[in-house]
């Protein structure tokens, strides 16, 4: 009897199911790191903090403080913005590496389409008679009809509708110059093409600051200055380039463990010169603007060591399904906080009152939603995937 024969093949262990599986959409590059899912988690809980907790303008310092230090959590957008440059660029430099003909990805346009308009759209639905019966405002109908065409991301329009509106503006450049750069220098090799995209994104944007003083505006209009904001997708491209040549090492882990620690320290540093801008210049603005969106570039260099086990931390269900969810909550959470000051008023010291307000709008914003993405937004993700890969 052959060795063959006598030997019991024991059947492959299948990875035990996850509540947070039926909640995932695999990644358009094919590179499985959940870890950014908790990045992104991290991204939306500061810029949740940021939007709902508020101070009295005429408390003492140490509120003060607090204030200005959770205001930092606007710089959550600054985390969302290298995640993109990374995960958005990725196929592109996958393609250039590997020298296909075809420049720009496979299905690029419409899954970003599918990807973003859709729940831009439901918000508008949700929002515009939310705004109506909360601010007895008609005006609001027309501003949502021009949102639903996509006219805010061709012209100036009103920021009353919803300020976080501004950042889909900058994601929409981003998405549209990528493909541009890599189809203008699709003659050059990728170490070249790598050199000369991030000298682009790193200077233009940081000229354009420099020279005009003009970034972005939210009131009366939303205005984002292309391309002022372009450089905060830098490094994530970066990164994604050297990942796809090879030049990323387990060692650079290191620099991701760096950044767990020195990120914060770059925000309190943000923080001191908002409370201080006596004390700030055009130097030191981008200095420090710097030191925030390189030390939160750095920690996508997880990818070096994924099971790594701050990685691993990171990739806690929970903290993964709030980074799953967190474009839905991020359109949607603020005009909600903002509607519950209106409606009740100022807390006027009472801590009950105060909590209503702040923790109230943040559970209806989380509720709808996560109802928003699973019901609607992921199966319209997959749609527009199939489509893509067809």
């Amino acid at each position: 009897m052959s060795l063959a024969a006598t030997t019991e093949v024991k059947p492959a262990i299948e990875p035990k199911e996850s509540w947070l599986d039926p909640w995932h959409v695999n990644p358009a590059v094919n590179r499985d790191y959940d870890f950014i899912d908790g990045l992104r988690g991290i991204a939306i809980l500061m810029v949740i903090a940021c939007h709902h907790f508020y101070i009295n303008p005429k408390s003492g310092h140490i509120l003060h403080t607090i204030g200005s230090l959770v205001g930092t959590g606007s710089h959550g957008v600054t985390l969302f913005f290298a995640l993109s440059g990374f995960l958005i660029s990725w196929p592109f430099w996958k393609s250039k590496v590997a020298g296909a003909g075809k420049v720009v990805p496979r299905g690029y346009a419409q899954r970003r389409f599918w990807k973003i308009y859709p729940p831009l759209a439901l918000s508008v639905l949700i929002l515009t008679p939310f705004y109506i019966l909360v601010y007895s405002d008609p005006s609001y109908f027309p501003i949502g009809l021009k949102w639903l065409a996509g006219w805010g991301f061709i012209v100036p329009i009103s920021g009353k509708f919803n300020p976080v509106m501004w950042t889909l503006i900058v994601e929409v450049q981003f998405y549209v110059t990528i493909p541009l750069l890599f189809l203008c220098l699709k003659r050059l090799s990728p170490k070249a093409t790598l050199a000369v995209v991030t000298a682009i994104l790193f200077l233009a944007p940081m000229l354009m600051r420099v020279l005009t003083g003009k970034v972005v505006t939210l009131q009366p209009n939303i205005e984002v200055h292309y391309p002022s904001m372009l450089d905060t997708f830098c490094l994530g491209v970066l990164i994604a380039g050297l990942d796809n040549m090879g030049f990323i090492r387990k060692s650079w882990v290191g620099w991701g463990v760096a950044g767990i620690f020195l990120w914060p320290l770059a925000l309190v540093t943000f923080s001191w010169f908002s409370m201080h801008p006596q004390d700030k210049s055009v130097f030191t603005n981008e200095l420090v603007g710097w030191g925030v969106k390189f030390w939160a570039a750095s920690l996508l260099l997880f990818i070096a060591q994924p099971e790594h086990f701050i990685a691993k931390i990171l990739c806690a269900p929970w903290l993964r399904w709030c980074g799953i969810i967190s474009y839905e909550w991020y359109i949607l959470h603020q005009p909600l906080a903002l509607g519950a000051r209106h409606v009740f008023g100022p807390a006027n010291g009472n801590f009950i009152k105060y909590a209503l307000i702040v923790i109230g709008p943040i559970f209806v914003s989380l509720i709808v939603s996560a109802a928003a993405y699973r019901f609607f937004s992921l199966p319209i993700l997959r749609y527009g995937r199939g489509r893509a890969r067809r």
